[in-house]
């Protein structure tokens, strides 16, 4: 178990655009990386991530689950690891949802499949709170999941989907994207006890989908955005566009892809798309290319669901980071209660900038982007894949982790902290009046009963089992922990016995 310490950091800390209110201090959480953050209808925020600050879980090369939770007062509980997900270094992406009967569900990558457990909230920081993880599909990477305003769970995952008499898919991929990842949804009306068949969003044979979010807007529809080519993970594809899929029937049925191709231009395509559903309902969406030629973070709007759009103007007053540093991250849109959309992007204030990247808050109001704030910056770490949600008092939470970036910006000189991986937190006070907070709607079925709250190293039992899926996958991963943190380079995969040959790049963060 490790506590919650408060960072000073050795900065100032950066008033808000209205000159009213500033971002809090970063807050430390915890060591270990790709977290994600989660409201319920009380105010309580809700964090989880991928590592262990205990030890002997590092020694046993254990892959576990972290949760700490903040109540609406700002008091956080201890950190603790809550759910094993196997053994070896695999990377747990995970997505947290809140329904308003108060449980709290997780998505998460356990091995190479992904599978799905709850708990109830407000005690989520117990082991023994924690449902059963039931696998949802056999090989996967990404996730995205959220909750809706009728508490219907979307789930939406990059997977290599094999033919079922269920769904009669077949998504055999072809060169230059063999084995690569497609996209697929679900969605569950229980809770997730239960799951619909898997829906394609995205079974181009000769392209990988990848960096996927799912959201809803004010509107009540939901929409889908993803980057379309390069299937990191398995290192085959290649960047071709960026694309939003939405549904106005609660996920039943999806429109066709809305492809962004940044101008079709030959030597650079559009990647790391993030969108948000404006209070008119027009959408904006952001994104970069993926190339060094140009930095800019580009936007455009669209005041028809998607049929025309804006020319791709660039945010002023910051660029984005180097390619090579952006494989694995992601920005991410908000909107406020007042209409204010706020970017969370990670970069550098211009291209002559020798400073590290920073994570910083670029808010949209009245049409007009406002000067970047910068949130969180180092010399020697590098932040990554901030997530926000907003609070009752249009507060807004924000979560991300960093790591070693592996050379001084200033010296050049080569740093030994390269294994640096750690989850932080800060928050944006707002000036809006504390809405009445709302008790939890009873719930569907009865949930586990909170036991008294005991540390991994005291309890006898190991984690609780993982239902284990039958794979005939072809692809060996290898996407250890160590090999992420401190090789970060391509990792060599498995030989085919059958003559076939298939080298899978590995790069670190997977």
């Amino acid at each position: 178990m490790a506590g919650i310490g408060l960072l000073v950091w050795p900065t100032q800390v950066f008033s808000q655009t209205n000159g009213e209110v500033q971002w809090s201090s970063p807050q430390f959480l915890g060591d270990g990386w790709w977290q994600s953050i989660a409201i319920d209808r009380q105010g309580n925020v809700h964090v989880g991530w991928y590592g262990s600050s205990d030890p002997k879980i590092n020694e046993a090369g254990a892959d576990v689950f972290n949760y700490t939770r903040r109540s609406l007062d700002g008091q956080w509980t201890p950190v603790n690891n809550v759910l094993y997900t196997g053994t070896g270094g695999l990377t747990i992406r995970n997505s947290l949802a809140l329904t308003s009967d108060g449980m709290l569900h997780l998505a998460f990558r356990s091995g190479v499949y992904h599978s799905f457990a709850s708990a109830y909230g407000l005690s989520a920081e117990n082991v023994h709170s924690w449902s059963e993880p039931v696998a949802i599909d056999d090989t996967g990477y990404y996730l995205s999941m959220m909750a809706d305003n009728q508490d219907v769970l979307h789930l939406v995952t990059s997977e290599r989907l094999k033919t079922g008499v269920k769904t009669g898919i077949t998504n055999a991929e072809l060169n230059p994207c063999i084995l690569c990842h497609d996209l697929f949804y679900r969605r569950s009306t229980d809770g997730g006890q239960s799951w619909s068949d898997p829906v394609p969003i995205s079974i181009e044979p000769t392209t990988g989908s990848d960096r996927m979010d799912i959201f809803q807007g004010a509107s009540g529809r939901i929409y889908i955005d993803w980057d379309e080519g390069l299937d990191w993970y398995i290192g085959r594809g290649n960047a071709q566009d960026v694309r939003i899929v939405y549904s106005d029937d609660d996920g039943l049925t999806w429109s066709p892809p809305i492809i962004l191709d940044g101008g079709n231009l030959i030597d650079r395509k559009p990647i790391q798309i993030a969108a948000v559903e404006l209070r008119d309902g027009s959408l904006m969406v952001v994104w970069r290319y993926n190339t060094d030629a140009d930095r800019n973070i580009y936007y455009q709007l669209s005041s028809d669901i998607g049929k025309t759009w804006t020319a791709p103007q660039a945010i002023p007053g910051m660029v984005a980071q180097i390619a090579d540093d952006t494989t694995l991250d992601d920005y991410n849109l908000i909107i406020d209660k007042i209409g204010t959309i706020h970017l969370f992007a990670v970069g550098q204030p211009d291209l002559q900038s020798t400073s590290n990247a920073a994570l910083f808050d670029v808010a949209y109001r009245q049409g007009l982007w406002l000067p970047p704030q910068r949130i969180f910056y180092s010399n020697d770490q590098r932040p990554e894949w901030p997530k926000a949600v907003l609070g009752p008092q249009n507060d807004i939470h924000l979560s991300w982790f960093i790591r070693g970036t592996g050379r001084d910006p200033r010296t050049g000189k080569k740093l030994a902290n390269t294994d640096i991986l750690k989850v932080y937190y800060s928050h944006l006070p707002g000036i809006l009046p504390l809405e009445a907070t709302q008790v939890f709607a009873p719930t569907r079925t009865p949930f586990p009963t909170a036991t008294v709250f005991q540390s991994l190293e005291s309890t006898p039992t190991p984690f609780p089992t993982i239902v284990v899926v039958d794979t005939d996958t072809s692809v060996q991963t290898e996407d250890q922990y160590a090999s992420q943190t401190l090789l970060g380079g391509l990792i060599a995969a498995a030989a085919f016995c059958a003559g076939i040959v298939i080298f899978i790049r590995m790069r670190r963060g997977g």
